[in-house]
């Protein structure tokens, strides 16, 4: 049985029954995962200078469609490391996670992409030049992180804030985030501006993919010496389009219940009340406008002027 099949059973369990199934299954899941990578490397291992890829990215951040689009190239597989996974399990998220000074010893020949949350501490930073990785960071405004966030976790009941937002209004359950998630998520972003060595890493915005996903493909593949030639990006591009991931939407056709739910930027406008600007107006003002979301503050009363 696929991913896609075992999470339509696991909706239909008690959310207690999929946490525990989740803590099983991540462990069997993660031993098929490197196995495949092993076996990529004794395929393709000589044809690429780099043998672990790495994905820095926040939830809801667009970064499985990079996952996705970088792992197409032969013999690479996704690889999710089950500390990670225990760790989310534990505490709600993996944004705040460490990573030990071996976290990647174990993967020695073999093909990886892996695709964490972690935030970009100087620790994390340090274990990922010490093991000679070159990673890419993607960013997305947090506002909509936050709407998307909501929906992917009202509907995903092993998910450890899913009781936070089951029951919730989408108004209750952006409030939520807020509260719980929206100071750790600034953090994260300005954890990897700050550490990130520009040398070994680019970072990149969900919004400059939406806006021209051939040009950013081709800048992760360059940063990962891999196969960048137009023929090639524009192809993977077309085969991890929205509407092919989404089985046949359009983008900015919505489905509330889908990871790929919408596949836009901006769709905050449409969700957000004067309670929720103002809310997010105080942890994010200053934020959107140093990372050129927004060219000032308006945004936090935009709505109520216009309406008044």
């Amino acid at each position: 049985m696929n991913t896609k099949s075992l999470e339509s059973v696991a909706r239909k369990l008690p959310p207690w029954a999929t946490r525990i199934g989740k803590r099983v299954a991540v462990y069997a899941r993660a031993k098929e995962q490197l196995h495949a990578c092993r076996e990529g490397y004794k395929s393709f291992g000589t044809q690429y200078p780099q043998h672990i890829l790495f994905i820095a990215g926040l939830p809801k951040s667009g970064s499985t469609w990079i996952e996705k689009m970088v792992s197409s190239y032969e013999g690479y597989h996704e690889y999710l490391l089950p500390a990670i996974a225990k760790h989310e399990l534990a505490t709600g998220g993996s944004h705040d996670f460490e990573m030990p000074s071996n976290m990647f010893d174990h993967l020695q020949r073999a093909l990886v992409l892996t695709k964490m949350h972690c935030h970009g501490s100087l620790n994390n930073v340090n274990v990922l030049e010490r093991s000679g990785i070159n990673y890419v960071v993607l960013h997305r405004d947090l506002r909509d992180v936050a709407v998307s966030y909501h929906f992917y976790v009202q509907n995903t009941p092993w998910h450890p804030e899913h009781k936070f937002h089951t029951q919730a209004t989408i108004e209750e359950g952006l409030h939520v985030f807020a509260e719980r998630m929206l100071p750790g998520y600034v953090q994260w972003v300005e954890s990897w501006t700050d550490n990130a060595n520009s040398e070994h890493s680019i970072q990149l915005k969900y919004e400059e993919m939406l806006e021209n996903p051939v040009e950013g493909m081709t800048r992760i593949a360059t940063l990962f010496e891999l196969d960048n030639s137009k023929s090639t990006i524009e192809s993977i591009v077309d085969a991890y389009s929205f509407k092919k991931m989404s089985g046949g939407r359009t983008r900015g056709e919505s489905s509330t219940t889908a990871f790929a739910r919408k596949g836009v930027a901006g769709d905050w406008v449409n969700h957000f009340t004067p309670s929720l600007r103002e809310a997010y107006g105080k942890q994010l003002a200053d934020f959107l406008v140093r990372h050129g979301y927004e060219g000032d503050d308006a945004w936090i009363t935009e709505e109520r002027n216009e309406t008044s």
